[in-house]
C-alpha cells in the first residue's frame, strides 16, 4: 500500500469530482440538473418538473411536452428524449436579454441526438441553439448570423456539448475542444427563455427532436466560461470537464 505523509488540496483524489462541481457552480451562479429521481417533479406518475441540484429552481415541461417525458435511474440516472417526440423542459424568462450565458449537456447519443439546448428571445425574435446532427455538433442562430461545428469522435461514452456567448463572441465546446466566431447575433435584447432538449414552446418542430440520454444539464445565465479570465469561471469550467471524465 502506498502512502503519502501529506494533506492533499480537494479534488486531488478521484471520487470527488461531483461534489468539487457542485461547489464551483454554486459559487460561479449557476444551475445544475441531474438526473436522478429525487430531483424529478411528478403528477399522477408523470413528469412535471425537473429541480435544480441545490432546489434554487424547477425547469417545467415545455409547452408540447404534455407528459413524454421519461426517466431510466441507471445507473447513471438519464432524461430519455424520443426522435419526433417533445420531451424537453424550459427556465422561462431567466433574463431581461441575453448579454451572456453559458449552457453544458452531458448526455449519450441513441442515433441523433439533434437539438440539445436552446435560448431562445421570442417566436419573432432570435434563438441561439445546440444541435447533434450529420456527425457533428453545431451552433448557430436562427437567422444564420453566425454558425459554429466539430466533428464527433466514434464512440457511445458520454459526451460534453457547450455553448456560451459573452456578447461579442460565440463559443462551442465538444469533449474539451473548443471553436469560436466574433458575431454581432440579432434580436437577443429581449427577455429569454431557456430550453433543454427542444428550441421553444411551439409545436410543429418534430424534425428538430432526437433520440438521446440527457444525464446532466447546467447553465449559467450571466457568464460565459469559456475564454473568461475570471477564476471562478475558470475553475467552474475545469470542474466541469474533469467531473465528465472522471464520473462518467
Amino acid at each position: 500500500m502506498l502512502k503519502i505523509a501529506a494533506t492533499l488540496p480537494p479534488g486531488a483524489l478521484i471520487g470527488g469530482e461531483g461534489e468539487a462541481l457542485a461547489e464551483a457552480v454554486l459559487r460561479s451562479g449557476g444551475a445544475r440538473f441531474v438526473a436522478r429521481e429525487a430531483d424529478l417533479l411528478r403528477t399522477e406518475g408523470a413528469i412535471t418538473g425537473w429541480r435544480e441540484a441545490q432546489g434554487a429552481t424547477v425547469a417545467v415541461p415545455a409547452g408540447p411536452n404534455t407528459g413524454n417525458s421519461r426517466f431510466d435511474p441507471g445507473p447513471p440516472g438519464a432524461m430519455l428524449c424520443r426522435e419526433g417526440e417533445n420531451c424537453g423542459f424550459t427556465l422561462p424568462g431567466f433574463a431581461p436579454e441575453v448579454e451572456a450565458f453559458t449552457a453544458a449537456v452531458i448526455y449519450r447519443s441513441q442515433g441523433e441526438a439533434r437539438t440539445l439546448a436552446s435560448v431562445f428571445t421570442g417566436q419573432t425574435q432570435n434563438m441561439i441553439f445546440l444541435v447533434e446532427r450529420d456527425g457533428q455538433v453545431q451552433l448557430a442562430d436562427r437567422q444564420a448570423t453566425a454558425g459554429l461545428t466539430l466533428p464527433l469522435r466514434p464512440g457511445r461514452g458520454a459526451r460534453l456539448a457547450l455553448m456560451a456567448w459573452d456578447g461579442r463572441v460565440l463559443r462551442l465546446g465538444l469533449d474539451g475542444r473548443r471553436a469560436e466566431v466574433a458575431a454581432a447575433i440579432p434580436g437577443l435584447a429581449h427577455p429569454a427563455d431557456f430550453f433543454i432538449a427542444c428550441r421553444s414552446n411551439r409545436s410543429g418542430l418534430a424534425k428538430t427532436l432526437g433520440t438521446s440520454r440527457i444525464h446532466e444539464v447546467l447553465f449559467w445565465p450571466d457568464r460565459c466560461l469559456p475564454g473568461s479570465p475570471d477564476p471562478e469561471d475558470r475553475a467552474a469550467l475545469a470542474a466541469l470537464e474533469a467531473h465528465v471524465r472522471w464520473s462518467y
